[in-house]
């Protein structure tokens, strides 16, 4: 007997490779990561973090997460179909092909999902025909329901570890015609969920009868391997982003209380399953323009300033990574000569290609000393970001002088 569930979980296993949502989010992992470094060569000169930077460090978090979850699946029973996972796949493809990662949240993807099943099976809509739609109709909801909530904790996890140096600066015009920089906390996370499904080779026995806990018609039971994608994407620019990035999993993390407060005592009352659906859709919406519109409100972290440069960003392997400093300290002083925008900076470190010692102020205020060989063939920028200050004044031409 339990040589065949390892057959049909391994079998499962490999039906993961041959999910077309696993290869759709690794072209649009591409394209974004393309644009992303097209975008940086723009705005300083070179690119800042590699192609794939989006997944950096999310690769055991999805696959723990995954484990967890698909354990509690599999015991629990909660069972699905080939059609509700492919329209939950063809929910993600919408949301993936905008291009925007703050909709790869399981609120808006899956969500999205269980209110379009729900409000089919309301008006008895035949998706195709009557093979699909039972397909789609047998899937007990209010175990999606579970599903989500708990997949809601996986993108709070995800959001909360977010780093402060691993985040994505870009140049934006401030409210008084200065460039500030804001850093935008883009990740992308591959959760792979085992779910239980009608039919295949495995034969409930009595011994199972009280498995699935969520009934469904049929006794054969095969798994499939999902691939599950969780994004996020916010802008700050008036905190730091993994300060912000922890407001918002905070957030994330209170409405799935609420809604695991309201659904479980009252999933059985009508309505209510839908409502909790619907309701994690617009609160999550709801979070993010609430996080983006209170940052847009403070003052940029990341702008010119007259006793120092803030540093904005660090190259991941420059020799600007191999110094005792972090995103957001201010170096005030180069080689003991008072800095104050990017141009000093560099002139300063052109007169001394062979080392490099700053005075930095770090984030509680205190002056500390950090210094370090440059290497021949080292940039003598370093790789650090700062902001980049707009000129202040304009040459004008020979002819525009004649005229005048």
């Amino acid at each position: 007997m339990w040589q065949t569930w390892l057959t049909e979980i391994g079998l499962g296993i490999a039906w993961f490779f041959a999910q077309p949502l696993l290869y759709i989010v690794i072209v649009l992992s591409f394209l974004l990561g393309n644009l992303r470094i097209k975008r940086d060569r723009q705005q300083f000169g070179h690119r800042i973090f590699p192609l794939h930077a989006e997944w950096r460090g999310t690769w055991l978090l999805g696959l723990g997460l995954g484990l967890l979850v698909s354990i509690g699946l599999v015991l629990v029973g909660v069972v699905v179909t080939w059609e509700w996972l492919l329209l939950l796949t063809i929910v993600t493809l919408v949301m993936t092909l905008t291009g925007q990662l703050a909709l790869l949240s399981p609120a808006y993807t899956l969500g999205v999902t269980i209110v379009t099943v729900w409000l089919l099976q309301q008006f008895e809509v035949v998706v195709w025909n009557e093979s699909i739609s039972e397909g789609l109709y047998q899937v007990p909801l209010d175990a999606m329901v579970y599903v989500l909530l708990a997949l809601l904790l996986a993108e709070v996890i995800l959001v909360m570890t977010t780093k402060r140096a691993l985040t994505f600066p870009q140049l934006q015009s401030g409210d008084r015609g200065k460039n500030v920089i804001a850093h935008r906390a883009s990740r992308l996370m591959l959760v792979p969920l085992l779910f239980p499904l009608p039919g295949g080779t495995l034969v409930l026995s009595d011994a199972f009868a009280w498995w699935p806990m969520f009934a469904m018609d049929s006794v054969n039971i095969q798994f499939v391997l999902f691939p599950y994608i969780i994004g996020f994407s916010q802008m700050f620019r008036g905190v730091f982003s993994e300060q912000g990035a922890k407001r918002i999993g905070l957030s994330v993390l209170l409405l799935m209380i609420i809604l695991a407060g309201v659904f479980v005592p009252l999933m059985s009352v009508p309505y209510v399953l839908i409502s909790v659906a619907g309701f994690a859709v617009v609160a999550r919406a709801f979070i993010s323009l609430m996080i983006r519109f209170f940052d847009r409100e403070r003052r940029p972290i990341f702008r010119p300033e007259p006793d120092g440069i803030t540093i904005a960003g660090i190259i991941p392997g420059s020799p600007a990574d191999e110094l005792d400093v972090v995103v957001g300290e201010k170096i005030e002083r180069v080689h003991d000569v008072p800095v104050q925008n990017e141009h000093e900076f560099y002139d300063v470190m052109s007169e001394n290609r062979s080392y490099c010692k700053l005075n930095v102020q770090d984030l509680n205020g205190e002056t500390k000393f950090v210094q370090r060989p440059i290497h021949e063939g080292e940039d003598h920028q370093l790789g650090f970001i700062f902001v980049k200050e707009r000129p202040r004044f304009t040459l004008q031409t020979t002819e525009t002088l004649t005229m005048e």
